[in-house]
């Protein structure tokens, strides 16, 4: 069951990257559009039509809109447009597109964003971030400003962590961002077992579950050595957007249910230039065994 599972984790992660890099030469765009009694207008992408709302998936979160007060709704699924930003050489993606393209692969089953966890040690101290968990053990964190990332990381709890076919996967992946052989030569040079090594403006890093800052799981990163520094905030600050790490993830890997909730998390917020927060939500989702995406729960800020 176990080798099963690890290999279509694995043949996921493959799917994403295609996709992953289309999306980054792609123009921003927002679809769909909502025109109200009081004339205003919001744009966004759709992500849920119900009898009595709508779930309007923003720049910054998930609104949820009653349809007693929509007038017309402007609905441009079929237009082929994507909601993406794009990307210039040496960029990393904004956790927009990171999220729309897994959440649009029918591969993955299940995506659910869950508190930042406090990192008080390694070179991602203190820098705030947005974290998702996808197929429950593999967890994706954006750094820094949330539009132009200044370092993103995926990890493996858990019984996936010491699996080389998924850490194959996750590597491949990353290497979609990369944009010279010299790079992508960088990125596979490393050993799963951990090191560091320079890629241009980006450093490649990979973390070994027994590092002190690998708080159990297995990494491996691309992050801006500059820009990461200066996404670095307070221990005050950082303590505002976050949340022990015994209080959001089991000894297991696996997130506790409690932080999965609603509740868990809207009331962090992610951290702003000039120590201002702003709120990020999105809603997540899982997958029946028809395929049919079905949110765990519903609501929006």
């Amino acid at each position: 069951m176990q080798s099963s599972t690890l290999k279509w984790c694995a043949a996921s992660l493959l799917l994403l990257a295609p996709v992953f890099s289309q999306a980054q030469n792609e123009g921003y765009a927002e679809p769909d559009s909502l025109l109200f009694k009081d004339g205003s207008t919001r744009a966004g992408v759709i992500i849920k039509n119900t009898a009595d709302a709508i779930f309007l998936e923003e720049r910054y979160q998930v609104s949820e809109f009653r349809k007693s007060e929509i007038v017309r709704i402007f609905d441009g699924v079929d237009t082929g447009m994507e909601f993406t930003d794009a990307g210039k050489k040496g960029d990393l993606p904004s956790w927009r597109v990171m999220v729309n393209d897994i959440r649009n692969n029918d591969a993955i089953t299940s995506l659910k964003q869950i508190p930042a966890t406090l990192i008080d040690n390694g070179y991602l101290k203190n820098v705030p971030y947005l974290s998702f968990r996808i197929n429950e053990y593999i967890e994706m964190n954006v750094y820094g400003s949330p539009d132009n990332p200044a370092a993103i990381e995926f990890g493996m709890y858990g019984k996936f962590s010491s699996s080389d076919k998924l850490r194959r996967a996750l590597r491949s992946f990353l290497a979609g961002f990369l944009s010279s052989r010299s790079e992508v030569g960088a990125i596979y040079s490393i050993p799963f077992s951990g090191g560091e090594k320079s890629a241009g403006d980006f450093r490649i890093r990979v973390t070994p579950s027994s590092a002190p800052d690998a708080y159990g799981a297995w990494w491996i990163s691309l992050y801006n050595p500059k820009t990461l520094e200066a996404a670095r905030v307070s221990n005050a600050e950082y303590a505002k957007v976050t949340l022990p790490p015994d209080q959001v993830v089991e000894r297991s890997g696996k997130v506790k249910a409690r932080a999965l909730s609603e509740g868990g998390f809207r009331r962090l917020s992610h951290l702003r230039k000039g120590g201002d927060t702003a709120s990020f939500f999105t809603l997540g989702f899982s997958r029946d065994a028809d395929g049919h995406l079905r949110l765990p729960f519903q609501g929006g800020q």
